[in-house]
């Protein structure tokens, strides 16, 4: 079984060879490794050409992918290393990650089971020099309505266990079970990617696994582009909500699409505000909350309209 492993980068060169140093750093090497930059990001090029000339990749059996991605966004930059790699299993790592010494060959472990299409593990997030910590008897789940649980970066109370998703800063699927990224995802960071790669996986019949001891530590840095980390900001909002009803209604029966778009609209899930969660949080700041609801609301229409026109294209 080969492996290959997708960094896409732009505009941390500091942090992309953390990263390269951390997977060279494992008990398990990876077969190829696949580094997409963006045709002007050159700092970043600089520093992975010189990390690249203080390597001997060959004599450690590494192959080298580094296609360039010409267009913003990380799904086309992902859609890039995935056209180019070339192993079975295709692990997935944010460029402020650096996997820990076991990582991929936990990773690679659960593959023996023929009916694993994806792994994913944690992402022990660093945040001011401190580790978001937390214990959960959850991680990675879609209930029937339509509320998807994260909790990747928290302790499990368990270990192994089945998911319904995965998180995009540290996930491995089956290459011959993937297609390309779904360039219909809204927004710079394209939230809920990594949902949509995992749900179109299980939609075979294949199984999940998120192992909490395939663990990175992710140090999050700075987003560039149309992307952003402040949960509030309205274009962060807006296309968050339409990538959560766009990507649900994909993979949604008949029935659970109007059970999920009533629970969408009255009640919503963190930051994509139904009208319960909006009267519930308006005495505290009535015109943030109400920009929030109306951003929200926005997005899961114009999701489930995108849906349509790709169907309609014949795009899914």
């Amino acid at each position: 079984m080969t492996v290959s492993v997708l960094v896409p980068s732009y505009r941390r060169p500091k942090d992309l060879v953390k990263c390269l140093e951390g997977i060279l750093a494992g008990t398990r090497k990876p077969d190829e490794i696949v580094v997409v930059l963006r045709d002007i990001d050159t700092d970043s090029r600089q520093a992975f050409d010189e990390w690249v000339r203080g390597r001997d990749l060959d004599a450690e059996g590494i192959d080298l992918q580094r296609p360039i991605a010409d267009r913003p966004g990380q799904i086309v930059a992902m859609n890039c290393g995935l056209s180019a790699a070339t192993s079975d299993i295709v692990c997935f790592l944010d460029d402020d990650c650096v996997p820990w010494c076991n990582w991929l060959e936990r990773v690679l472990r659960h593959y023996e089971d023929e009916t694993v299409g994806g792994v994913g593990g944690r992402d022990v997030v660093h945040e001011n020099g401190e580790i978001l910590v937390g214990r959960v008897d959850a991680v990675g789940k879609i209930t029937p309505w339509g509320r998807v649980i994260g909790n990747h970066h928290l302790d499990l109370l368990e270990g192994a266990v089945e998911a319904d998703h995965l998180k995009g800063a540290n996930m491995s699927f089956r290459r011959a079970l993937m297609k390309p990224f779904d360039e219909n995802m809204s927004g710079g960071s394209s939230c809920l990617n990594d949902t949509d790669a995992s749900l179109h996986v299980t939609s075979q019949g294949y199984r999940l696994i998120y192992d909490p001891v395939a663990a990175v530590d992710h140090y999050p840095a700075a987003r560039f582009d149309a992307s952003t980390r402040e949960k509030t900001d309205a274009n962060l909002v807006y296309s968050d909500s339409h990538n959560w009803t766009y990507c649900l209604f994909k993979y949604l029966g008949p029935v659970q699409r109007w059970v999920f778009l009533a629970y969408a609209l009255l009640v919503g899930g963190g930051t994509r505000y139904g009208l319960i969660k909006w009267l519930l949080a308006l005495p505290e700041s009535p015109s943030d909350v109400t920009r929030q609801l109306w951003a929200s609301t926005r997005g899961k229409l114009a999701g489930v309209r995108t849906l349509r026109r790709a169907r309609r294209r014949k795009e899914v």
